[in-house]
């Protein structure tokens, strides 16, 4: 019994373009069931999915709908902004 690679050269990327359309909420319901089906056979993307997924409700936990003060934006602003210039 031979093993095959679960995904085909170049397929990777679309399978984590798909994974990114459904965390984000724009993937279709098509697109949802066909990568459904894809993770019932392809185990690198089962994993990938269900650990974006634990982050993505961790993340979600732990920041409880509030927003950064704005004096945290603010310097984090600067700082991005003195990197990129630098």
């Amino acid at each position: 019994m031979s093993h095959q690679p679960p995904h085909p050269a170049g397929k990777q990327s679309t399978c984590m373009e798909m994974l990114q359309a459904i965390l984000d909420g724009d993937a279709t319901p098509e697109q949802q069931a066909q990568f459904k089906e894809h993770m019932e056979v392809c185990m690198p993307c089962y994993k990938e999915y269900n650990l974006e997924m634990v982050i993505k409700e961790l993340l979600k936990a732990k920041c409880c709908g509030e927003c950064a003060p704005p004096e945290l934006i603010e310097r984090i602003k600067s700082q991005v902004g003195s990197k990129s210039s630098s």
